[in-house]
């Protein structure tokens, strides 16, 4: 088993998944060339697998050119992709080790699961949005705060066909944060720059800002 994870956690995270409903599947993108953290990620996720037996790990060792990665939207490496029945656009681009190894737990729960609870405003205001939605949430590994807004985002992700949610590790993909001016996390980036979030926020601000994004680039029509 994976020395990522300790004996202690590797306890608290079984009993986490005993509440698992249905089965889930990690789709570990790395590359064999030019990936730092592919290893790091296959070791972590084939940890966490052993868990439960309701999950499993497949891993693709592609390019963002093979047909693969190009149906999961994998443009970066290393990825996960945590899916169900479907794909639920839950992703997440570096090792989510550190503070973020809640946030993978707490994904898969959402995905197992497979109906995430949202307010009644979140789900009335869910129903507005009818256009493809890219929601980048920047972390960092010591962020107190970025667990809470990636699951935030996945929730949005699992609840909407027309919404894919990513965790970013900053660090690791440092040019990456760096083109869009990412100097503090949490920091959520919709569309790639039509509007970004910053901070820890509720799922019912998330979308407001979501439906202000789309609306003055002109891709939805406002509500009344």
């Amino acid at each position: 088993m994976s020395a990522l994870i300790d004996e202690s956690v590797k306890q608290m995270v079984k009993q986490r998944f005993m509440d698992l409903k249905e089965p889930v599947t990690i789709k570990v993108f790395s590359t064999k060339d030019h990936c730092l953290f592919c290893n790091e990620m296959i070791s972590l996720v084939n940890g966490v697998t052993e868990l439960s037996d309701k999950i499993k790990v497949e891993v693709c060792d592609c390019n963002e050119e093979d047909p693969m990665a190009k149906k999961y939207g994998i443009e970066r490496h290393p990825a996960l992709a945590i899916v169900g029945d479907e794909d639920y656009g839950v992703r997440f681009f570096g090792v989510p080790a550190g503070k973020e190894f809640t946030t993978l737990i707490e994904s898969i729960m959402l995905v197992s699961n497979r109906e995430p609870v949202l307010s009644p405003e979140a789900k009335d205001l869910l129903k507005k949005i009818i256009k493809k939605v890219n929601l980048k949430v920047f972390v960092t590994l010591e962020c107190p705060y970025c667990p809470a807004m990636v699951i935030r985002a996945h929730k949005l992700a699992l609840a909407s066909d027309n919404i894919t949610a990513e965790m970013i590790e900053s660090s690791q993909f440092a040019k990456l944060a760096s083109d869009f001016d990412i100097f503090g996390v949490p920091n959520t980036v919709i569309n790639n720059s039509k509007g970004s979030v910053e901070g820890l926020v509720t799922e019912e601000i998330l979308l407001q800002q979501i439906l202000h994004a789309l609306e003055i680039s002109g891709e939805t029509t406002p509500f009344t």
